[in-house]
């Protein structure tokens, strides 16, 4: 392996590493870094950080002040608003697509999941239950057929995920979002579309209400 591939190689481990700190709330919204800490704590030389620390500025999960530090960036009221009810819109889509194309393998595996995700609500694994509802989210997305859909919401999702952790970290999530998963995963098993997509919009906008809610309570 040449230096030129090693160095890209070692970026993007360190971008993806800086990345999940952040999302899983290990650096903390609004935590100054320094990049000299950031590449000892990484075991990896200063360029191949820097090159990774501008694409996550890029991303906005990092954030350079006026003074030129940088901090990660804020938990905002604003954003998750934004970013959720985009989500809204492409995921109920999805369902309704998803719902059309589903087949008897496709349910098996969704109900699978939902079942995991159900274990790990009532055992209490806030970030695991959040990985669970991914998986199924990712699943419907796959046989939904809607590449351009998929392909915007992936822009935004790794920031909806740190909000959804967010929850996790600072409280627990409401009851109703077991619920919401099965009645979901029933319309789809129907193949009553319509009701796939307006079913999904409730339960993001619902997960929206329960990141708004865990905002106000730390912001107290």
């Amino acid at each position: 392996m040449s230096l030129i591939q090693k160095r890209r190689l070692t970026k993007d481990v360190a971008y993806s590493q800086v990345k999940q700190k952040i999302i899983y709330g290990e650096l903390k919204p609004d935590q100054v870094v320094r990049e000299e800490e950031l590449a000892n704590m990484l075991e990896i030389s200063r360029t191949p950080l820097r090159q990774a620390v501008q694409m996550l500025e890029m991303e906005e999960f990092l954030v350079r002040q006026p003074n030129g530090r940088l901090k990660v960036a804020s938990i905002t009221k604003k954003e998750v608003e934004e970013i959720f009810m985009i989500r809204s819109m492409l995921e109920g889509s999805i369902a309704k697509n998803a719902a059309h194309n589903a087949m008897k393998h496709d349910i098996e595996i969704l109900t699978e999941i939902l079942e995991k995700l159900r274990q790990s609500f009532h055992l209490g694994y806030g970030q695991e239950f959040v990985s669970y509802g991914n998986e199924f989210h990712d699943y419907l997305a796959k046989i939904s057929g809607l590449n351009t859909s998929v392909r915007v919401l992936n822009m935004i999702k790794d920031h909806a995920n740190r909000y959804c952790h967010f929850v996790s970290m600072y409280g627990k999530w409401n009851d109703q979002a077991d619920e919401e998963h099965n009645l979901i995963l029933q319309y789809i098993k129907n193949k009553d579309g319509v009701s796939a997509e307006k079913a999904m919009q409730n339960h993001i906008l619902s997960s929206l209400h329960d990141v708004l809610k865990r905002i106000e309570d730390k912001d107290r």
